[in-house]
């Protein structure tokens, strides 16, 4: 592969920024109302930086290597980019299980059992249920059931909502640190051995 016109580091920075947007656009568009398709096309925004990283950050790992060392690079770049991906797909799953209790514990701390709206509403949705069949208790546990269903899926999204902020800003940190990449020269036409 050969990079001729722009410097690696350029790449990857725009990749970063291209994400960083992406994803701070997603924590506040997403909402339990969206459609498939903009679900879609949210997921198309959150990705499409994706395609200037990988090949310039495989490039910029072989700047200043010689080349009899191109295999052993290679190996340590396979090795850490199948390391990186489990671990963020670790973190990234605990800290949506872990955000999701946390705002699941906020939004239940709103429900008083004894708030006149709250009693109001569960009255409403048990009688419902008695109408369509469930005895008073089952009604009343359905009812209960429902809220504790509304509330989870809040939580659920408030967390996602937490999860794309964070990593908007772990990309728009990387977009600054790529500047920092060793300088590759575009002009030179050298390639660049890939394994």
């Amino acid at each position: 592969m050969e990079m001729r016109k722009v410097q690696a580091r350029f790449l990857i920075a725009a990749g970063w920024l291209s994400l960083a947007i992406g994803l701070f656009y997603s924590a506040h568009q997403i909402d339990l109302y969206i459609s498939f398709d903009f679900a879609m096309w949210l997921r198309c925004a959150q990705v499409v930086g994706i395609g200037f990283l990988f090949v310039p950050i495989t490039a910029a790992g072989y700047i200043g290597v010689p080349a009899e060392k191109g295999n052993s690079v290679s190996g340590i770049i396979n090795f850490m980019r199948n390391i990186g991906s489990s671990i963020d797909t670790s973190i990234v799953t605990t800290m949506i299980a872990r955000r999701s209790q946390y705002h699941q514990q906020i939004l239940v701390g709103h429900i008083v059992s004894d708030a006149p709206a709250f009693q109001g509403a569960l009255r409403g949705l048990t009688n419902s249920k008695r109408h369509s069949g469930f005895d008073m208790v089952d009604a009343h546990n359905q009812a209960i059931a429902r809220f504790y269903g509304l509330v989870n899926q809040q939580a659920h999204m408030l967390s996602f909502m937490d999860t794309f902020w964070l990593l908007a800003v772990i990309c728009a940190i990387m977009f600054v640190l790529a500047f920092f990449l060793k300088k590759n020269d575009p002009g030179a036409g050298g390639d660049v051995a890939a394994g």
